[in-house]
């Protein structure tokens, strides 16, 4: 879950939008909305907001929080392709708002249902950063059709696959075309073993039942045959959820592979002669990393991660050092770990008067978000970059 202000959330809504979105609460549509036409007069808002019930108040803070989550580029740029694909009248008016938050809200405002695909497909692309991410190159295939019965029989084979597992016999599978032409197929499936125990409304603990996020993903590329997926699991159930995709909704049964390699190498930057300088790159001023964040590669470990978020002006060398003191701890050393993420912060030459434009990016070995980036010239600074440090496998 993103970090949460609710003050400086609220602040950064024009403020008719922020009328139009706080009125949906009764309690609310009655505030004196004219005294709050600045977008920082926000206090009787505020004020109003906790003295909601409490349920009330959940639901706000979970859809400004939703509403953050899409705000950066790669969300964005998910909100455009749904809003071209649904609502095409109403493009050019989104094109038209300035801030970033207020194009989401409003879009939330009026155009809900692609604001509800956005949000799916948007947490889909940030999954594909992780290490739950894999992906099989195109195979030949016989007869793709998305129909009620196939994508009944695929439900049924992740039932069967997971029997024994004490999920039940209940799945869930949510069927959406991009505008991409890949085929997004989520599976929802109740996890038992670990239930959320929650309070309700009586101030009562009891289970939550219903599945918070899908459990597996498969996007299918009709054009290529290509196969990615996201799920957890060993090398031997990847394969099976592979085969059960292809022969259910390909009918087709396809040979054994393995994954595609990752597109990034990280783990060469624990190395003691690793320098985030880059020559050839003459548009960079300075360069920092913000948050990092190891695994351990060993079993034995009852840790699945270490994150390091890193002060501005800290040097390489001293996260290292940073990092080796916290790998004492837990009886690990440096290559005993391996790069899952880094954050990184590049500040650009400044030219002339103007203020110097900096370019966050973040690695994991599956994928970067520089493909998201807005300007073409900081995209290219930045692939320029990762090229310099190795980073690259291309």
């Amino acid at each position: 879950m993103i970090a949460f202000d609710f003050l400086a959330t609220v602040k950064q809504i024009d403020p008719a939008i922020r009328e139009q979105l706080f009125s949906a609460w009764p309690a609310l549509k009655q505030l004196e909305w004219s005294a709050m036409r600045k977008k920082r007069s926000v206090e009787p808002l505020a004020r109003a907001v906790q003295l909601l019930a409490a349920d009330d108040k959940r639901s706000i803070h979970l859809l400004l929080r939703t509403c953050l989550g899409l705000k950066q580029a790669c969300g964005l740029k998910v909100l455009l392709e749904e809003l071209q694909e649904k609502h095409p009248d109403l493009v050019g008016v989104w094109g038209n708002i300035t801030g970033r938050l207020d194009r989401v809200v409003w879009t939330y405002l009026n155009a809900r249902d692609a604001f509800e695909e956005a949000v799916i497909f948007a947490r889909a692309d940030h999954l594909s950063m992780t290490r739950s991410w894999h992906r099989w190159t195109g195979v030949p295939y016989q007869d793709f059709v998305a129909s009620d019965a196939r994508i009944a029989a695929l439900r049924q084979a992740l039932i069967s696959h997971h029997d024994g597992q004490l999920r039940g016999t209940h799945c869930e599978i949510h069927h959406y075309t991009r505008k991409n032409s890949a085929e997004y197929f989520f599976a929802y499936l109740p996890d038992w073993p670990d239930k959320f125990l929650v309070f309700n409304r009586s101030g009562e603990l009891e289970t939550l039942d219903l599945p918070t996020a899908f459990s597996i993903l498969f996007v299918f590329l009709p054009a290529t045959g290509a196969l990615e997926m996201i799920a957890p699991g060993d090398q031997t159930t990847l394969a099976t959820l592979r085969h059960a995709f292809y022969e259910v909704m390909t009918q087709t049964s396809v040979p054994e592979a393995d994954p595609d390699r990752p597109a990034f190498e990280l783990d060469h930057l624990l190395e003691d002669t690793f320098t985030f300088a880059a020559p050839g790159v003459v548009e960079v001023e300075a360069v920092g990393a913000t948050r990092l964040l190891v695994c351990p590669r060993v079993d034995g470990h009852d840790i699945e991660g270490l994150q390091l978020r890193i002060t501005r002006g800290t040097t390489w060398p001293r996260v290292l050092a940073r990092l080796d003191a916290m790998l004492v701890s837990m009886d690990l050393i440096r290559q005993q770990v391996t790069v899952e993420e880094i954050w990184i912060k590049i500040k650009c030459v400044t030219e002339g008067d103007k203020r110097a434009r900096t370019l966050p990016i973040t690695i994991t070995p599956r994928a970067c978000n520089l493909k998201s980036q807005d300007e073409d010239d900081l995209r290219v600074i930045g692939e320029r970059c990762l090229q310099a440090w190795r980073i690259d496998r291309g």
